[in-house]
């Protein structure tokens, strides 16, 4: 059913409808930093007008942000993305305004405040809010300076298609012309009978390739089941900690901690390890500050960390849809020493992957069971013990990107949390620089800066006992 205008949803994007609550909405979202200059009228404000006119005329690179969600009559197949035949740009790109003082901190109160209802399920599943009233950077005084939330729906995005999406949206050349004015007409919805006949065709072609091969068909099946089997075994393995504590609606708590790509290339190089260890290793030494601070122990605590991994093929970062996996880690709390810690996380990681081979047949069945379960109204994710909190990492561009004209200058993730989960961590590079955004429940975590400020003393502290980073910046 597949093509022009048009495309079902797979099990796992499915689960990510399904896992949705009023109070965890399942959306990722990116926060930029861009030159208002090109983005301003003669007046000095935002010719709003002409950067709706211009951003709708990129929708030619990605046509799925017109795209609505529809479901399918009974026995008809999953639910499906249709052309939107009401799509209005003016819905999917607004202002605010940030608070005074206009800094960073108040631009990230903004972006809470606008993250925290969820998506509009009758219209595109997306949003891009202009902010205005930042402060000027400290880089770069007198330079005027706009904020930038880009949201999508979990369901239409996994976090490396999220950052592809965001990218086909800009553009890589500041002097990129417009593309011509796009003559789009929405696609007739597929009918019932479409639906009903497209889905018989699919059950029925699966059913062939299975008597086609029935003993490759029972080893994948054997395989798939034992892998899932290795997931659930961390069922009820995260220890008891604060971090696991009921949330409510009270919002979530942003801070940003960053590092010197390179820096942090040369400290994983050094150790050998990768940058997502040394990402898990600054998370952990932050996570260490942040318990002993609430007078918990650590001595010897081993927690249960989940960590997103790419089951995507190279090359399809461009396709939508989640092609996703999870990495159960157990990872130190007690380290104290920064070089150890790094080890231990890498050895760590390695052994997880080792033991938790990802595929797109177990991470199916594992987000279908959780999005079934959750469909009848069971909420698991309030009462897991399987994780004690999730990181997550993505590459973005190494170049600058540009936002009809104005350059962008910084950029961090923003991710969710769900469920007795009260701390997230997500990292995005851009520009050389890693963005690391720690969201935190506000009523469970009101002490989040003691978290960050650990972080930022981990990352430090492992720089200085690297030779190769210590007289670097970053």
């Amino acid at each position: 059913m597949d093509g022009a205008g048009c495309r079902r949803l797979s099990v796992v994007d499915l689960a990510m409808l399904r896992l949705e609550r009023p109070s965890a909405p399942q959306h990722v979202a990116g926060l930029c930093v861009v030159e208002a200059g090109p983005l301003l009228d003669g007046h000095g404000d935002l010719a709003l007008g002409a950067i709706r006119e211009r951003l709708e005329r990129r929708l030619v690179r990605v046509p799925e942000l017109r795209q609505v969600l529809r479901y399918a009559p009974p026995l008809c197949g999953p639910p499906l993305w249709v052309d939107d035949p009401g799509f209005a740009i003016g819905h999917h790109v607004r202002t605010a305004r940030v608070a005074v003082p206009g800094d960073e901190a108040a631009l990230l109160e903004t972006a809470e405040r606008l993250l925290r209802d969820p998506l509009d399920r009758s219209r595109p599943l997306w949003d891009l809010w202009l902010l205005t009233g930042l402060t000027d950077g400290p880089a770069e005084p007198g330079v005027a300076r706009v904020g930038l939330l880009f949201r999508v729906h979990h369901a239409l995005v996994d976090g490396l298609a999220a950052v592809a999406l965001a990218a086909a949206f800009l553009d890589a050349d500041p002097e990129a012309p417009d593309p011509p004015v796009p003559a789009w007409r929405p696609a007739p919805p597929p009918s019932a009978l479409d639906l009903f006949l497209d889905n018989a065709r699919h059950r029925l072609s699966r059913a062939a390739s299975v008597l086609a091969d029935p003993a490759g068909s029972v080893r994948t099946l054997l395989g798939t089941v034992s892998a899932a089997a290795g997931v659930l075994s961390a069922v009820n393995v995260a220890p008891r900690t604060s971090l696991n504590a009921s949330t409510g609606g009270q919002g979530r708590l942003l801070r940003v901690v960053r590092l010197g790509l390179d820096e942090a290339r040369r400290v994983a190089h050094a150790h050998g390890a990768t940058v997502n260890d040394v990402v898990l290793a600054t998370v952990m030494g932050g996570v260490r500050d942040l318990l002993l601070g609430r007078g918990e122990p650590v001595d010897g605590l081993e927690l249960s960390v989940v960590v997103p991994a790419t089951i995507r093929d190279p090359g399809r970062s461009r396709d939508l849809g989640n092609a996703v996996g999870a990495l159960y880690c157990r990872l130190p709390a007690g380290e104290s020493d920064p070089v150890r810690r790094l080890a231990l996380v890498a050895a760590a990681t390695r052994a997880a992957k080792a033991a938790q081979p990802l595929s797109r047949e177990t991470s199916t069945v594992m987000y279908g069971l959780l999005g079934g379960l959750s469909a009848l109204g069971l909420d698991l994710e309030g009462r897991q013990r399987a994780m004690n909190f999730q990181v997550s990492d993505v590459r973005g561009p190494e170049r600058p990107l540009y936002l009809l004209g104005a350059q962008v200058v910084d950029a961090v993730p923003v991710t969710g949390i769900t469920g007795n989960l009260t701390l997230a961590v997500a990292a995005l590079s851009y520009r050389g620089r890693l963005g690391l955004t720690v969201l935190a429940d506000r009523r469970a975590c009101p002490d989040v800066d003691v978290l960050a400020d650990g972080m930022r003393r981990a990352w430090a502290e492992t720089r200085a006992s690297t030779p190769e980073a210590a007289g670097t910046r970053g």
